[in-house]
């Protein structure tokens, strides 16, 4: 059973796991508080039972008036948890998210 919730601040002195990856592109502390406090509900993590992070989704708005569309700046799953759908269901909430806030 995993929980998909927002990201809260203190999740970003919790996300090593996922950010060491050599595969994930990591920013600095600013990029990721710009855009939590910018597009906070684009901002989504997966926590384990334990409380360990699964993997994120950080995302944004582009466009203006009518003509804009969701954006994902950064989908990472850590190397202990993939293979498992985690970030088709990351991708599926921002979509929903997209269309429906």
């Amino acid at each position: 059973m995993t929980t998909l919730r927002p990201l809260a601040v203190d999740d970003l002195f919790r996300f090593n796991n996922v950010n060491l990856d050599e595969l994930t592109e990591t920013y600095n502390q600013s990029f990721y508080l710009q855009y939590l406090s910018t597009w906070p509900e684009y901002f989504q993590v997966q926590e384990a039972p334990d409380g360990r992070l699964m993997g994120y989704i950080m995302g944004k708005v582009e466009g203006k008036g009518t003509d804009w569309h969701g954006h994902v700046t950064a989908v990472t799953v850590a190397p202990e948890f993939r293979r498992l759908g985690l970030a088709k269901t990351l991708m599926k909430n921002l979509e929903d998210i997209s269309e429906n806030v």
